[in-house]
């Protein structure tokens, strides 16, 4: 006998979720209220504590790539589950209960539409489509320390599984090209595996704490935005090796929280690397500050 499908449920939200709609380059961003949302079956509703604005949600918001319009930017958040749409497993296996502490995999933009507001981390809540990978990280860490996992972490830790397949960091000289958080993020991975980066980046946040996340300044300042690893191997004497950062996988997100969650990474100042949160209603001011490049985060806290 064929097992019927779960139907989809209604959710009521009271107050009403609010989120900031992005309409287009140089429009303002308009805020709209969802009252409740529809949960199909594996589909989930998390509560954002904090999320932060990345290098692509400027890149949006300046005209400088491509999205779906109109949408709800954010892709970097920590939150807790709201609801569920029947039993979700966390990407350990384990199913997942109200309340809980999660991140979730970075998915792409997708536009707004009829039971679908809720599709980015500038709200105060996300609605997480059925398949997205989502990974518990526990109360002990801060806010600002977590929102960034789901993105730059993530990014960083599937660089590392790709150089760990090729050879030990520990025995491998890596330069490392990038600006922002990544490179500190690879930085300090690359650290904690034995090893001593070097790091290229020519952006001067990022140089200027080298040091600070276990890796030394190589004298070359790269201006390639994106985050890349360079090597040259003892069997490849003649050649060298340049791994650039892709999309993150399920294995890589997990990989991530366990590295923000070891004892040992604590020794790195990730939390000087966010800025102190502004509420949602201010996030246009959030956006020029970020723009200013005087954080490498700039952090939104929607319940404040």
């Amino acid at each position: 006998m064929e097992l019927a499908t779960p139907a989809p449920m209604d959710v009521l939200l009271r107050p009403a979720a609010l989120a900031r709609a992005w309409m287009g380059p140089g429009r303002d961003q308009e805020t709209i209220a969802v009252p409740g949302v529809v949960l199909g079956p594996g589909e989930v509703l998390v509560r954002v504590e904090l999320v932060t604005i990345t290098e692509d949600d400027i890149a949006i918001t300046d005209g400088e790539e491509q999205c779906p319009v109109p949408t709800v930017l954010g892709r970097e958040f920590v939150g807790r589950v709201a609801a569920l749409g029947g039993a979700v497993a966390a990407a350990d296996g384990i199913p997942l209960e109200l309340g809980e502490r999660v991140v979730s995999a970075v998915g792409p933009h997708e536009r707004i539409g009829a039971h679908r507001e809720l599709v980015g981390g500038f709200a105060t809540h996300v609605h997480l489509v059925t398949g997205t990978p989502i990974v518990r990280v526990g109360e002990a860490l801060p806010a600002c320390i977590l929102a960034p996992v789901s993105g730059g972490v993530a990014r960083a830790a599937g660089l590392v599984r790709r150089l760990e397949e090729i050879a030990d960091p520990e025995d491998l000289p890596v330069t490392i090209a990038g600006t922002g958080a990544d490179a500190l993020v690879l930085s300090a991975m690359i650290a904690e595996r034995g090893g001593r980066a070097r790091l290229a980046s020519a952006d001067p946040r990022v140089r200027a704490r080298a040091e600070r996340f276990g890796a030394a300044l190589a004298p070359e300042h790269v201006p390639e935005t994106d985050l890349s690893a360079r090597f040259r191997t003892v069997s490849e004497a003649s050649s060298e090796t340049t791994l650039r950062v892709g999309v993150p996988t399920s294995a890589d997100l997990e990989a991530a929280v366990a590295f923000m969650r070891a004892p040992g990474t604590r020794r790195y100042p990730f939390a000087d690397l966010v800025s102190t949160p502004l509420p949602l209603d201010r996030l246009d001011d959030a956006i020029e500050l970020a723009r200013s490049g005087r954080h490498l985060r700039v952090a939104i806290a929607p319940g404040a």
